[in-house]
């Protein structure tokens, strides 16, 4: 589990191990995953990516689980 703290326009990217999946869980403000906008209380499953790329919306944080 990885824990992220983003400001608007912010990025960072989580790596993803051949065979892993993720699960992003946003706790406050707004950020992009990939080309989705997801606000605080959404969540998303990534499966099939070698990464994950979250981008501040507004300032943000999310945690981000990466899954056998």
């Amino acid at each position: 589990m990885y824990a992220t703290r983003l400001e608007a326009g912010r990025e960072v990217v989580h790596r993803l191990a051949p065979g892993r999946h993720a699960w992003v869980q946003v706790t406050r403000g707004a950020l992009m995953v990939g080309p989705e906008r997801l606000a605080h209380g959404d969540g998303a499953a990534i499966s099939g990516e070698g990464a994950v790329m979250l981008t501040g919306e507004q300032d943000a944080e999310a945690l981000l689980f990466d899954l056998p």
